[in-house]
């Protein structure tokens, strides 16, 4: 075969690959994800947090500066606004924070007795006012601080870092763990935010759209006000974006390179890591450690055999004999645009929770 009949036969094989990825990729959008998601339309999250002393960075964790009121508020846009109607404002609601910087109304008690409550953005309560300030005030844990250790965003891994600093900080004695845990926190890898974000977050230098947003909220401005805000930073930002650009966030937010990605983030040690994290949470307390397998909107432990991520969590929960119970969240109990919980879900979490003390304290007496 001449070169020239190569290269004709390399350019045939290239463009039909690349045809052949824009066909799967939008059968993958169109087909198998939006055709089933209620949500489809809303495709970008901008997340809203009072500018100033929100979020703080530490070694392999981050976490909320300390007696802080932060408001919050969560917006999701179609994939080209034109106006507010095509934004959606998820929830809006108010995050305070204690003397160590975490999402409860009691301030932490170094050199004392406290039993941990750990997870992700479901156990710190992201979308309405945080159900642990209620189980707080109710649970009566005879003398022994619970203490809040979940941050949203964050999986297993961080969680020890958390939990590991949190002791040496404070000098606390930790007699008992409750892990609250969804299947998607698995693969969760430790992050900490980048500069680009704190600046944002700090003082509203932002550089870019979409993801973790200072803002400066006044006290009587509308949700369509936040909306304009929104939208106006969305647009300008659009306004520069070359054809490079609109290129390149195709391909990020290409749902085969996701999948590839997930697929090949599982087989990594990602996954190990986090069960190792998982198993040095429980040998902290000698045992006395209980886990909450909390649904999501598309997983409960009516279906979680069909999920790879979620089976291979309740599998490596029986072999290591970790005690879990399904916490199960109807599809009532979610935001309807966003995959968090609503107030009604957040109850049923807190009372798994409450179920799950309960049980680690015929343990530990």
């Amino acid at each position: 075969m001449s070169w020239t009949n190569r290269l004709k036969a390399l350019a045939i094989i290239s463009l039909s690959t690349i045809i052949s990825f824009f066909i799967v990729e939008y059968s993958y959008r169109y087909i198998m994800y939006e055709g089933s998601d209620s949500k489809s339309d809303y495709k970008n999250r901008t997340m809203l947090f009072e500018a100033g002393d929100n979020f703080q960075n530490f070694d392999g964790y981050y976490k909320y500066f300390p007696n802080q009121e932060i408001r919050s508020t969560t917006l999701y846009s179609r994939e080209e606004p034109k106006s507010i109607d095509d934004l959606e404002i998820a929830y809006d609601y108010i995050i305070r924070t204690n003397n160590f910087g975490l999402v409860m109304k009691r301030d932490v008690i170094p050199n004392e007795q406290a039993i941990f409550v750990i997870g992700d953005s479901f156990t710190e309560g992201q979308g309405v006012s945080p159900w642990f300030y209620e189980l707080e005030d109710t649970y009566d844990a005879n003398g022994t601080q619970i203490i809040n250790l979940g941050i949203l965003g964050t999986g297993p891994k961080q969680w020890e870092n958390l939990s590991s600093s949190t002791i040496q900080q404070l000098g606390l004695d930790v007699i008992a763990t409750v892990v609250n845990i969804i299947p998607e926190d698995m693969p969760r890898s430790v992050r900490t935010f980048k500069e680009r974000e704190l600046n944002c977050l700090h003082d509203t230098s932002c550089d870019y759209v979409f993801g973790f947003q200072g803002y400066n909220f006044v006290s009587k401005e509308s949700g369509d006000d936040i909306k304009r805000s929104v939208l106006d930073t969305i647009n300008n930002a659009s306004n520069i974006r070359s054809s490079l650009g609109n290129i390149k966030k195709f391909l990020k937010k290409s749902r085969v390179i996701l999948d590839l990605y997930s697929f090949l983030k599982n087989k990594s040690t990602l996954v190990a890591d986090n069960e190792e994290a998982i198993l040095s949470l429980r040998e902290a307390v000698s045992g006395n450690f209980y886990v909450n397998v909390v649904s999501q909107q598309q997983i409960n432990s009516s279906n979680y055999a069909n999920n790879n991520t979620a089976k291979r969590l309740i599998d490596f929960l029986d072999e290591n004999q970790i005690k879990y119970k399904w916490c199960d969240i109807p599809v009532g109990g979610f935001h309807k645009i966003d995959g968090h919980p609503n107030a009604k879900g957040y109850k049923i979490l807190r009372e798994c929770t409450r179920n799950a003390l309960n049980k680690l304290e015929t343990t530990i007496r």
